[in-house]
């Protein structure tokens, strides 16, 4: 544009000798039709009436500053009711989409009503008042009014959704709309200054702040809607997050009624078999004593047998049965190594039967701890029993028992030689009701977990560095 030079001082007589009015305005007029294009493109995911209202407000806004830079080349009525309509319609459809967006929409039937009226007294100061003094008036004063309204509805957004760039888009049409009020006011105090393309500082200013307001004004309508985005994806987030948390209480809720069925049924059970039980007791010791007087010493030992594991039957049901009343214990001095051994009596049988190897490493003096030799017992048979089920299908089967002591706590591992855990299995592993055999309840590790816990320990299932599964049972050791 060259230098700019002031000619001489004054309010309303300013006057800008090198600043070439048309080319400002046909530069602004250039950005405001290409920064709306940039944001429909930008914006092309999130397209709504919103976004075509202020693009198509932004181009029209645009045209009309480029037939004001026009107005020495383009006829009469293009340049200046064509003009002024289109200014007037640019910033009226910017504002309908701010109300779009702050959900309080405008008819664009009104706007259109709008635009004609603006048009029709544009042109009756014109053509029928011949007053060029008030036609400026009507035109700058009706768009000053708009901008100011669009610079409110951009605070209204700001307040609403806590948005910095509603505000900055609100704070440069603020000041578009306060130098377009002041030039209408000049210009009613001095009716020689009407015209937009007078070079004075006003114009130039109103100039300035045009082509800031095309820049900030489209860029924050742009960081309104990606601020929104973010705030949808966080909401989205939190009620994902309370749908999966809810779903999990669900689950946990499902669970503690399978928990509480089960526990109803397996108190039942142990009422129920408590007394047949008692019966094959008494019936084996009666037998066993006629076996002694007859010298059948052979059968005696079977019916010892007999006699010992039913004894052992009716003492898991009575712990059962204390576990599912929360009834307190009663804890004692135990050997881990005593443990070990009376499970591996009670499952020898079956053991031999499916061809299991069984390595021992038992500590001396034995490790001993607190607790109650049944539940224990009751842990280290069902670690073995799932132990011996993983070994199928090896052509070698082995089990590798060790306890150890160390520091103040009672260290107990069962390996196999199976196929290990998968990542998935290894995840729920320990979950009640979840099982890896088709006839399996899934409820054998959750017990045992729980019992481990009761006595101030814990176990842990993974799988062993030499291959196969692991299951770690630590509790507080004796001294």
């Amino acid at each position: 544009m060259g230098s700019m030079v002031i000619g001489q001082t004054g309010w309303g007589c300013v006057h800008l000798t090198s600043f070439h009015l048309p080319t400002a305005y046909f530069i602004a007029g250039l950005l405001y039709l290409l920064m709306p294009l940039g944001v429909w493109l930008l914006l092309s995911k999130q397209r709504s009436t919103t976004v075509h209202l202020w693009c198509a407000g932004g181009v029209i806004f645009g045209t009309s500053l480029v037939l004001l830079g026009s107005r020495t080349h383009l006829p009469d009525w293009a340049t200046h009711v064509g003009a002024n309509t289109c200014l007037f319609l640019g910033v009226a459809l910017r504002v309908v989409a701010l109300r779009h967006a702050l959900h309080k929409p405008l008819r664009l039937g009104w706007l259109l009503v709008g635009s004609v009226l603006f048009a029709l007294g544009y042109e009756y100061c014109h053509s029928v008042l011949h007053n060029e003094q008030l036609r400026y008036i009507w035109g700058s004063g009706i768009t000053a009014a708009l901008v100011l309204r669009l610079a409110w509805l951009g605070f209204a957004i700001g307040r609403q959704d806590n948005s910095p760039s509603a505000r900055w888009l609100a704070s440069v049409y603020l000041a578009l709309g306060l130098v377009l009020s002041l030039r209408s006011v000049v210009v009613v105090l001095d009716g020689s200054r009407a015209g937009a393309l007078n070079d004075d500082v006003l114009t130039m200013l109103l100039v300035f702040v045009g082509v800031m307001s095309a820049i900030v004004g489209n860029i924050g309508f742009m960081g309104i809607f990606l601020e929104r985005l973010t705030r949808q994806a966080g909401q989205m987030a939190l009620v994902q997050a309370r749908n999966e948390e809810s779903a999990r209480l669900s689950h946990q809720i499902a669970q503690l009624d399978r928990r509480r069925s089960v526990g109803e049924i397996a108190a039942s059970l142990a009422h129920e078999l408590s007394q047949p039980l008692t019966n094959i007791y008494l019936i084996t010791e009666r037998a066993h004593l006629e076996a002694e007087n007859t010298g059948a010493t052979s059968v005696s030992k079977y019916l010892h047998d007999v006699q010992r594991n039913t004894q052992k039957a009716v003492d898991i049901l009575n712990r059962i049965r204390q576990f599912i009343q929360s009834k307190e214990s009663q804890f004692e001095r135990v050997s881990l190594n005593r443990v070990v051994k009376d499970v591996m009596d009670l499952l020898n049988d079956w053991i031999q039967k499916e061809a299991v190897d069984v390595s021992m490493h038992l500590p001396t003096p034995a490790v001993f701890v607190m607790g109650d030799p049944v539940q224990l017992s009751q842990i280290l048979m069902n670690i073995c029993r799932n132990a011996v089920q993983a070994t199928q299908g090896q052509a070698y089967r082995h089990i590798d028992i060790r306890i150890w002591r160390e520091a103040d706590r009672a260290h107990l591992t069962v390996a196999d030689n199976g196929m290990g855990l998968t990542p998935e299995v290894l995840s729920q592993v320990s979950t009640a009701f979840f099982s890896t055999k088709s006839d399996g309840l899934g409820v054998g590790l959750s017990i045992s977990k729980s019992i481990a816990t009761h006595h101030g320990g814990s176990l842990t299932i993974g799988n062993a560095s030499q291959g196969g599964a692991e299951v770690h049972l630590t509790l507080p050791a004796l001294a």
